[in-house]
């Protein structure tokens, strides 16, 4: 163990470690980590090794693990993605952005492929709310449905939006373990009075906090520049649309299609890699 840490400190060329077993992957991140002082992304061959791998990591260490797995859905299938993946991939993607402690980052290999929002665009779409400032109600609901949100009578999952007169129960992706679960924002005319946890099945208050980010619950936004932009993108890559074109209708409509995750490319601006 110790030699291969001397060679990762050295990192100047390339070397192969062969012979791991069980959870010898896991302590060797784990040490690794420690020694380096730097975080760490490891690629795994497949996304149902993430989790396995993230357990055995925390019994070595307590070094922040983030998953960030693939959709597991072939490109443009006309599909979304689970809402607990979307939330893995962008509570990662911003906490990678805000982190400043060592890490390990476990992902797959169809995962790193896909190509990806910039960081600072991810940073542009987060919805900074605090207890006790003036807020625009109506324009933080545009931006959190524009930002994927689904409307809901109750929230029960990660992405649900529920709105109660001057109450909003949102349940964002999960940022820290601690403070997993829905968010009721209690709004006075312009006035966010307080900001509250709660427990989805009994709706009893859990906590209360003083201001967090609300993070998109997609990565594929709806606004007027982005359906633009699509507009013009589809057309310059497939010709005019016809009329029984379902997707083009849609987007142009404003609402989102199933699998539009998948038409990234042609409604931002530019995209990174996970590695940007």
């Amino acid at each position: 163990m110790q030699s291969i840490l001397a060679r990762l400190r050295d990192h100047r060329q390339p070397f192969d470690i062969l012979g791991l077993r069980g959870a010898s992957t896991a302590l060797l991140l784990a040490r690794a980590v420690e020694a380096l002082q730097r975080s760490l992304c490891c690629i795994l061959p497949a996304d149902d090794q993430l989790e396995v791998l993230a357990r055995d990591i925390a019994f070595f260490s307590r070094v922040p693990v983030l998953t960030y797995p693939s959709y597991e859905i072939p490109p443009y299938t006309p599909l979304s993605p689970d809402p607990a993946t979307v939330c893995a991939r962008l509570a990662t993607l911003y906490r990678l952005r805000e982190n400043r402690s060592p890490c390990i980052v476990l992902t797959s290999a169809e995962a790193v492929l896909r190509r990806i929002l910039p960081a600072a665009e991810l940073d542009r779409r987060c919805e900074l709310v605090l207890a006790g400032e003036e807020t625009d109600r109506d324009s933080l609901i545009a931006s959190l449905v524009a930002s994927g949100y689904q409307a809901t009578e109750m929230v029960r999952q990660e992405g649900d939006l529920a709105l109660r007169g001057g109450i909003i129960d949102v349940y964002p992706p999960v940022l820290d373990e601690e403070l997993a679960g829905p968010l009721r924002l209690d709004f006075f005319g312009d006035t966010l009075e307080s900001i509250r946890t709660f427990d989805p099945e009994t709706q009893r208050t859990t906590g209360q906090l003083r201001g967090l980010d609300l993070v998109p619950m997609s990565e594929a936004q709806m606004t007027s520049e982005s359906i633009r932009r699509f507009r013009q993108s589809y057309i310059a890559t497939f010709g005019t649309p016809g009329r029984d074109d379902t997707l083009y209708e849609a987007v142009s409509e404003g609402r989102r299609p199933a699998g539009l995750e998948h038409w990234l490319p042609l409604l931002a601006e530019k995209l990174d890699t996970l590695f940007t």
